[in-house]
């Protein structure tokens, strides 16, 4: 058994450097089973604590004494941190729980883990007989694949349907018979495929499917990863991960074969025209992505195709800083200026389709500009905006250019291992907006969402500081959460970016972690809207950590800029999506249209927004 299926995540995440008054409240509000202290110099180090030490430890220190001096820190005295896909047999009583650099939960042997609230699920082990031909079946999707493997070996890993639900972390949920499941393995660590790395299955009448078969070699010592990903007509179902370990040839293996279930997710009654998933891994030492393109249209002959690989020269991260300094530092005080800047923007948008995008895709994309409305991208890394790619091609010779990818299409993006969350409710909407936050149209923002409450939605003032919006989100209450303020990015963590509450206090990706996760009980769209005073420097607001943080807790929509924009087009970008969202219009068109609502104002916030969503999603 892997530690995250068995870690808890009742923790609440404390930072080093806060004082211990704000710590004591802040466990005593939101009453997690355990206290993680995480300490960022000279190095990341975490310490763990049962609430009750914690409490104990902060009673009598002074209210601004820093969390590091009450509880005395010492890098000797800090708590190993343990993989998530590590075997829990073998783990220490006590660690820390990271997946990728996140805390995920606690293990701890000593402490029982405690019931909390629970997501809406459907029931286990049920097998749905006697269905009305053509009605739903619920099936889940299996995995098989040893747990240990020897170095250069090539092993098989199975991939099949399954009517049972057996015991573990899954759920089956019901999809129609005759339903295509389509199946893409990604090697992320210590394996790479032989052969083909796709197949399809298809939801039977059978107890369960014959297999697929893909087949792995072990490349590098040590834990290795493979995903498996599911899809229906590009639409995102789930995904599972396997972590079996590479171990040298002349030691002996564990001849067991870990068998995994995952669920597979309501499929949308709608679907997006293009999907277009988009693959991270290494190409000849470098960083490539690989794309596959998937059409609703079957005359187009697109399920999975596969385009690239394009390999990058550059670190994504650091490319992608530099591409939104270039556009921060475009100046916009007289027409000429704005006349330049939009020429500016087109270039840097023509050359990222050009660098990005593989040239067979560029051709198709091309063609097919007039004949799709809405495109939906899912990629792991939420770092490149491939919202701003410009699309171009060639007409009787000549180069021409069209409009950027987000104002053609109704254009949103997505984590591939996530399922699609078709609907959107605000029927309990939370608003923050820091008193002391110095921008112009603060107030007027803060109406207008106020304004949206009526018979049948309320919209809530959260307290804009950190105890407050922590405990808030922790409630699972709100269905939709709109922040109005400053933000802020911070290299190299994303996960370390900032928005800022009240008193400068700060909210950051990380702090929506353990308790705080259960604000995607109610399946919340959240927005974002970093703006900034007057026309100052405009700065990076590590837009990805938080959608990446908001998605894994279970929000169904997420909406923020790239960079820290303007307060007028803010405001008019916000007016104009909700008005269209709660008109009935679904997220991408909204989006879409809201963008070119604000265009005419001359700078280059229209584009700054980036939308994490199923672009059909419209507010039921």
């Amino acid at each position: 058994m892997y530690l995250h299926e068995v870690a808890m995540d009742t923790f609440v995440l404390l930072q080093a450097g806060w004082p211990a008054g704000e710590a004591r409240q802040l466990i005593e509000r939101l009453e997690p089973t355990h206290v993680i202290v995480h300490r960022t110099e000279p190095e990341d180090y975490y310490y763990l604590y049962a609430r009750a030490e914690a409490l104990d430890r902060l009673a009598h220190a002074p209210e601004q004494m820093s969390i590091h001096d009450a509880f005395d820190l010492h890098e000797y005295a800090a708590t190993p941190t343990l993989e998530a896909y590590a075997s829990a047999e073998t783990a220490p009583d006590r660690g820390v729980v990271v997946e990728e650099g996140r805390v995920i939960g606690v293990f701890d042997v000593t402490i029982p883990p405690v019931a909390g609230p629970k997501r809406a699920r459907p029931k286990r082990g049920i097998r749905y007989r006697g269905l009305e031909p053509g009605g739903p079946v619920p099936r889940s999707l299996v995995t098989d694949f040893p747990e240990q493997v020897h170095l250069e070996e090539v092993v098989s890993l199975l991939v099949s349907l399954s009517a049972e639900s057996e015991p573990g972390p899954a759920l089956p949920v019901a999809l129609p018979m005759g339903t295509s499941v389509d199946v893409v393995v990604q090697p992320k660590r210590g394996f790479v495929l032989e052969g083909t790395g796709e197949g399809s299955l298809v939801i039977t009448d059978e107890e369960e499917t014959l297999p697929l078969q893909f087949r792995l070699k072990a490349t590098e010592l040590g834990p290795g990863k493979v995903r498996v990903l599911a899809f229906h007509q590009g639409q995102p179902l789930g995904a599972i991960t396997l972590a079996p370990t590479v171990v040298p040839v002349a030691q002996a293996v564990d001849a067991q074969r870990r068998s995994h279930e995952q669920p597979t997710a309501s499929l949308s009654v709608h679907q997006p025209d293009l999907s277009l998933l988009i693959l991270e891994h290494e190409s000849d030492g470098q960083p490539a992505f690989t794309f596959r393109l998937t059409a609703l249209d079957p005359g187009l002959g697109l399920n999975l195709k596969r385009f690239g690989p394009v390999q990058l020269r550059m670190d994504p991260l650091q490319y992608c800083q530099d591409f939104f300094k270039d556009i921060e530092t475009l100046p916009l005080r007289t027409p000429q200026d704005k006349a330049i800047a939009e020429q500016r923007l087109a270039a840097k948008g023509a050359m990222l389709f050009e660098r990005v995008i593989p040239e067979d895709l560029q051709v198709l994309l091309w063609s097919l500009r007039d004949r799709i409305q809405s495109v939906q991208v899912q990629s792991e890394e939420p770092w490149i905006p491939w919202e701003l790619c410009k699309l171009q091609g060639e007409e009787d010779g000549r180069v021409v250019e069209g409009p950027f990818l987000c104002e053609a299409f109704s254009m949103t993006r997505w984590l591939p291992e996530i399922g699609f969350k078709p609907t959107l409710t605000l029927k309990k909407m939370a608003l923050v907006v820091p008193k002391d936050s110095g921008l112009p149209f603060a107030a007027s923002e803060r109406d207008y969402v106020l304004s949206l409450a009526n018979g049948g939605r309320q919209v809530e003032r959260i307290p804009a500081t950190f105890l407050d919006v922590r405990s808030a989100l922790k409630s699972g209450e709100y269905d939709g959460w709109h922040f109005t303020g400053h933000g802020g990015f911070r290299a190299p963590d994303p996960n370390r970016s900032a928005m800022l509450l009240e008193n400068r206090q700060e909210l950051m990706p990380e702090d929506l972690s353990g308790v705080v996760r259960n604000l995607g009980l109610a399946q919340p769209l959240v927005f974002l809207n970093a703006c900034q005073i007057g026309r100052g420097a405009m700065s990076l607001t590590g837009i990805g950590g938080w959608a990446a943080q908001f998605l894994r807790a279970g929000a169904a929509a997420f909406i923020g800029a790239y960079w820290s924009v303007y307060d007028r087009p803010a405001h008019d970008f916000a007016q104009a999506l909700y008005n269209c969202l709660l008109a009935g219009m679904p997220i991408g068109q909204a989006v879409q249209k809201a963008r070119a609502t604000i265009k005419p104002l001359g700078d280059p916030t229209w584009l700054a927004y980036t939308v994490f969503a199923d672009p059909l999603a419209t507010v039921q």
